[in-house]
């Protein structure tokens, strides 16, 4: 079993296919900038929600009752049973908030590693197209990263 391979991430096949050149996406170079930047954000979101979810798996004490007889609280079954579902709900188990931040987060590496990729191909063999390139990503303003649309009705 030691020579497995790691397991797929979800677009490897696009960035086999992007390295190879076997990929063409048409896009002005200034989206690239921008798809980057905004990978960057989501994935620093990412792991600040999944700070978030590790401070509430280690939190102590809940104030339930769930387990400081010693102190005086009285000891209540069920709400030792609800903090430890708490706890693996916020992290630790598969369907974890922690752990499906994670897959999120594997997603959107993989997305901004094929971005780049064909981004790389596009201004590795045109000089013109990568000088163009660093100057729209040392210069082009910050944008309000994309807002997903929740809810939608008709009409709105």
């Amino acid at each position: 079993m030691a020579n497995e391979a790691p397991p797929a991430t979800p677009l490897a096949n696009l960035i086999t296919e992007a390295r190879e050149g076997r990929l063409t996406i048409r896009m002005d170079l200034e989206k690239f900038v921008y798809i980057d930047r905004d990978c960057e954000y989501f994935k620093d979101q990412i792991r600040d929600i999944q700070t978030t979810m590790t401070q509430i798996a280690q939190q102590d004490k809940w104030g339930l009752g769930e387990g400081f007889a010693s102190q005086g609280d009285r000891d209540l079954i069920s709400a030792k049973t609800m903090v430890k579902r708490w706890r693996e709900k916020s992290r630790g188990s598969q369907n974890g908030v922690y752990e499906v931040m994670e897959s999120h987060y594997k997603v959107i590496e993989d997305f901004q590693t094929l971005f780049r990729t064909v981004r790389e191909r596009i201004t590795g063999v045109d000089t013109e197209q990568a000088a163009k390139y660093q100057d729209l990503e040392a210069n082009l303003p910050q944008q309000a990263p994309a807002q997903a649309k929740i809810f939608s009705w008709p009409g709105l």
